[in-house]
């Protein structure tokens, strides 16, 4: 048998959760062709070899909730995964995404776009994947259609009831977008303007996806105070849309008071519905910090209309007023994240106007500045038109242990592609997830806490995440599956970003490979862009 790459002398840990055993793997073009004993294999006719003594072979990694759909077109090395191991993510989550693109939504895609520097040249999903396929990629990258564009792009800031007209309209967009490959449907129900839809408006778009066999990933309506609740929700759009449906409650986590400890019940609640029959599935970023909109500390009805409108209004003392009892009221629903953590647990990562203030708590550059933290808020809101973000320190680390132990939750990174250096891709202080989440699990909670064993978390990393995404030749080592590979130290594989420093790769990953491609050894890229485009089907 003729090879072009072997890896040889490791310790195979192949995804599906049996224990570790010696073994070589030879690749042939971009799939694996064998796993065994290679030893007798002659040197001389082998392209490239990986030395893997005393080192862990794994699949390569599957981040499963990622936001690189616009830094995929910026750089689509998409390094800051590739290094950590991950040789495929998939994007469009949390409802918000590039396409498709009509005169209604594209001054929301414009808006996400300015981010990275770009601006639309698709206007259709199909459109978009296109674009992307043409980019040299690192990982392997696929895409969900998102919610929240579907209805802006039917309904443009509008946060009534869609009519059945309006409902049909996003209906068909989805298909479109399926039918081009997208994996399925996300929602983002804390961000505008999906924080405006029923749920019988996400039930229907659940069964449009379900019926094309795509997946729902959803970040649910509540993280905090009504996290179960929110869950339901998503339960019931899922048992709707019958026995296709496929649910994927995104970064599940318990974010204030109210629940921290109960992270026990709401892993309880999934697994009762999966024990009744229910395809569900979760994931989870392995940090007690969360990171979104600073936008998100806004009450919903000043997020139902268009941005301007709603920065021209954050500069009325009126408005404010108003704001600041709805904070210490709370309302019905509502993620109120002024009120708990609170503005000392607000952290800014990223702000186009003030970017100095970039990893600062909010209510130490309101102290500095003299004034309130709610109207420094409001000034940098209005300032950045909506778009400033943040990290909210709302987790127990018991709570992020209780999740990460449940061997169906699979491991994200909830993070766009970055690049230490890069002008556009290393804005800001970003959460540290983007560099670190794989070799975190690996390092601190498999081998310093011993919160799960190795083969646990690399399934929950691979095989897990793959079947997720619908992709059965990845996330597992065995003959026929595609050559996607990490090569990692157990004894040395470390996040090494940290929320001050976020920007840092990890140690003990020894080499990466994308469809029998070498792309990084040492924490070094070698050039290769082996990645591709995975369509749904």
């Amino acid at each position: 048998m003729a090879f072009d790459l072997i890896v040889r002398g490791g310790t195979l840990v192949d995804g599906t959760g049996v224990p570790g055993r010696p073994a070589d793997v030879g690749v042939a073009g971009d799939r694996i062709v064998a796993v065994g004993d290679l030893s007798g294999v002659d040197p001389g006719g082998v392209a490239a070899w990986i030395d893997a003594t005393d080192l862990v072979v794994a699949p390569g990694f599957v981040d499963p909730h990622g936001h690189s759909d616009g830094t995929v077109l910026v750089d689509g090395a998409l390094a800051s995964h590739l290094l950590q191991g991950y040789t495929t993510q998939l994007s469009g989550n949390c409802g918000d995404t590039l396409a498709p693109v009509t005169d209604l939504a594209r001054e929301a895609v414009e808006i996400a776009l300015a981010e990275v520097g770009l601006e639309p040249t698709w206007r259709t999903f199909g459109e978009y994947l296109d674009t992307v396929d043409a980019m040299p990629l690192g990982p392997n990258v696929a895409f969900l259609c998102g919610h929240n564009t579907l209805r802006s792009a039917v309904m443009g800031t509008r946060h009534d009831a869609p009519s059945p007209a309006d409902a049909q309209a996003m209906a068909r967009l989805l298909e479109e977008a399926l039918d081009a490959g997208a994996i399925g449907l996300s929602t983002g129900l804390i961000y505008p303007p999906g924080i405006h839809a029923r749920p019988e408006e996400v039930s229907a778009l659940v069964r449009v996806a379900a019926r094309r066999g795509g997946l729902y990933a959803s970040h649910i309506r509540n993280e905090s105070s009504g996290l179960f609740a929110a869950l339901e929700e998503a339960l019931a759009a899922t048992r709707s849309a019958g026995d296709s449906a496929r649910l994927q409650v995104s970064h599940l986590k318990a974010a204030d008071r109210f629940v921290h400890g109960r992270a026990a019940e709401a892993i309880g609640m999934l697994e009762a519905a999966r024990a009744a029959g229910l395809d569900v599935g979760a994931d989870q970023y392995p940090y007690t910090a969360a990171a979104t909109a600073l936008q998100t500390v806004l009450p919903p009805w000043l997020l139902a209309v268009p941005v301007d409108e709603t920065a021209r209004a954050l500069r009325d003392r009126t408005v404010r007023a108003r704001i600041r009892d709805e904070i210490a009221v709370g309302i019905p629903g509502w993620e109120n994240a002024a009120a708990d953590p609170g503005w000392d647990g607000l952290v800014l990562t990223a702000s186009p106007t003030h970017p100095g203030w970039a990893g600062r708590p909010l209510a130490d550059v309101a102290d500095d500045a003299g004034c309130d933290p709610l109207d420094l808020a409001c000034d940098l809101l209005a300032d950045d038109g909506l778009t400033t973000q943040m990290t909210i320190h709302c987790m127990t680390e018991v709570d992020v242990e209780t999740i990460l132990a449940a061997g169906w939750v699979a491991v994200c990174t909830d993070a766009g592609g970055r690049r230490p250096g890069h002008p556009v891709l290393d804005a800001g202080v970003p959460h540290p997830r983007a560099y670190g989440s794989a070799p975190r699990v690996l390092g601190r909670y498999v081998r310093e806490r011993r919160v799960l064993p190795l083969e646990t978390a690399v399934a929950k990393l691979t095989s897990v995440p793959a079947a997720r995404l619908g992709l059965p030749d990845r996330g597992v080592v065995r003959a026929g599956a595609f050559a996607d590979l990490v090569v990692f130290d157990a004894a040395t594989v470390a996040d090494r970003a940290t929320f001050g420093r976020p920007a840092v790769p990890p140690a003990g990953i020894a080499a990466v490979v994308v469809n029998g491609a070498v792309a990084a050894r040492d924490g070094v890229e070698t050039g290769a862009r082996p990645g591709r485009l995975l369509r749904r089907g």
